[in-house]
């Protein structure tokens, strides 16, 4: 635990060097351009092409700044070869978007007659690299932290987009371009149209202000969807003839013998056949189905990461519907976006509720490990923590029309 907390604090620290650095790189660059680029920004021409990339270029980069703020708070550089690399390629992201400004701001000769049509080629592939490296980071970013770390299939769609409208202006012959200027500016407000709707998706329409957004609830899988002490326990007695109830094990690090149940639990689920045969949970797969319909389900396990593709096979063939899978191993469940949690470890409920907005929510999904609440007695109190014995009382807490409590 000690050392735990080490690395912590180490990468904590150098995460602040680097974020330093890269401020400063950016503050320099954003700085020398808007004044190198004065006469469109502080006269700007509305109907010029420059202006709108250039636009698109500083909307990019400043959404993209404050986004990078808050990934580096919740997912810190840690000291490995991942973390690394990670590194170098958020630099180089800031070193794109410092290239894309000269490149925005050439925009206007592709609209000249004989213009040169390089320089919006330039521009719209400036932004395909911008997503590429996206992509990447995002990649590194869950090799260190799991899942949850980041989007990838946002990344690629939105990419994707731009990567085809780049690919359509280089062959699209130039007689339709000199022909049709709407064409042309199309192409220049393609990756802004882009940006913005990516950034909508990706975390703005999360907002607290935004309308009509559909509440998430995020559901654990052992202990709430899936029976894991019973299989485990009839494990132990099979193969070393240990004799454990359920109802006997009152902690979650509960001993046995030179072991205890959570290891126990971890080391079983690293069996592919175990996890397909684990049951379902009492009222789960109907909670699930009946949540479904008025919230957006998102399920959030904290299993070894090799269990992922069982865990979605589980699901898969218990019919369970959700929008979402993450793992929270490495990052925890603080779950930015998530309304309401569903879980049956109180250091879970405690980590949720105090790493977000004040309207979050949490159920405590009752079970022999959880029964000594003192943790988060203030928390109950407040009303921010429910309690729930059966998935009846959770539908019925979550207003989904059961009349069990």
């Amino acid at each position: 635990m000690k050392g735990s907390r080490i690395d912590t604090l180490f990468n904590e620290k150098l995460t602040q060097h680097f974020v330093t650095f890269v401020e400063i790189l950016f503050a320099v660059a954003l700085g020398s351009s808007i004044w190198e680029f004065r006469p469109y920004l502080f006269h700007p021409d509305w109907q010029s092409p420059s202006f709108w990339a250039l636009v698109s270029v500083y909307f990019t980069a400043v959404t993209s700044w404050i986004g990078w703020h808050k990934s580096t708070t919740k997912y810190p550089y840690t000291n490995s070869r991942a973390g690394y690399v990670r590194s170098i390629l958020d630099a180089f992201i800031v070193a794109t978007y410092v290239a894309l400004l000269p490149f925005g701001s050439n925009v206007d000769k592709s609209f000249e007659v004989n213009g040169e049509k390089q320089s919006l080629g330039l521009y719209l592939w400036g932004f395909v690299a911008v997503f590429g490296l996206y992509y990447l980071s995002g990649l590194v970013r869950k090799a260190e932290y799991g899942e949850e770390a980041s989007r990838t299939p946002l990344i690629i769609k939105y990419g994707g987009i731009v990567l085809v409208g780049s690919i359509v202006y280089i062959v699209i012959p130039d007689s339709l371009l000199s022909n049709y200027g709407w064409a042309l500016w199309l192409f220049v407000s393609l990756p802004l149209l882009v940006m913005v709707t990516y950034r909508w998706e990706r975390e703005w329409h999360n907002l607290p202000w935004v309308a009509n957004r559909q509440i998430q609830v995020a559901v654990d899988m052992d202990g709430v969807l899936v029976e894991q002490v019973t299989p485990v326990l009839e494990k132990l007695r099979q193969e070393k003839k240990i004799e454990i109830q359920k109802s006997m094990v009152t902690d979650w690090e509960y001993p046995i013998n030179e072991t205890n149940i959570k290891i126990e639990i971890e080391k079983a689920e690293q069996q592919e056949e175990f996890v397909k045969k684990m049951p379902p949970i009492e009222g789960a797969i109907d909670g699930i189905r009946i949540l479904s319909k008025k919230y957006k389900i998102v399920i959030a396990t904290s299993r070894e990461l090799i269990t992922d593709g069982w865990s979605k096979n589980w699901l898969e063939n218990n019919k369970i519907c959700y929008e979402m899978f993450v793992n929270t191993r490495s990052a925890g469940k603080t779950l930015a976006g998530i309304d309401i949690l569903i879980d049956d470890y109180i250091g879970n409920i405690e980590q949720f509720i105090k790493n977000g907005n004040e309207n979050r929510r949490a159920i405590l999904f009752a079970q022999p490990w959880n029964q000594d609440v003192r943790k988060i007695a203030d928390l109950i109190e407040e009303g921010k923590v429910q309690i729930a014995h059966s998935w009846s009382a959770v539908l019925s807490l979550l207003q989904c029309g059961s009349t069990e409590v």
